[in-house]
């Protein structure tokens, strides 16, 4: 099993929605985060870190639990097309092992 979480701006989760459902992955919850709009030259270090020096920007995370395979194919769709309002900010996906749930 794989823990799924994808990050972009507020206006993508619709397309994001739309990805879990082509692969029948149910998503388990999505957030509303107050991010960090970063300064393109600050990009180089760590851009995912937040930081209150700059103005915010809304985002979402969406985030499922699922097969191994589907999480796989999600990322390798996500590389090929990337999800964005922006091309220079494409949503941002995480994958990672889940190795026990209760």
């Amino acid at each position: 099993m794989k823990f799924l979480a994808i990050m972009g701006h507020e206006e993508t989760r619709p397309q994001v929605r739309a990805l879990f459902q082509k692969y029948q992955v149910h998503m388990f919850s999505n957030v509303a985060i107050r991010g960090c709009n970063c300064d393109r030259k600050k990009l180089q270090q760590q851009s995912w870190w937040p930081s209150d020096e700059v103005s915010a920007t809304y985002s979402s995370l969406c985030f499922a639990i699922l097969d191994d395979d589907k999480a796989e194919a999600i990322m390798v769709e996500l590389e090929k097309n990337p999800i964005a309002e922006d091309k220079d900010f494409p949503a941002r996906a995480f994958l990672m092992n889940v190795e026990k749930t209760a």
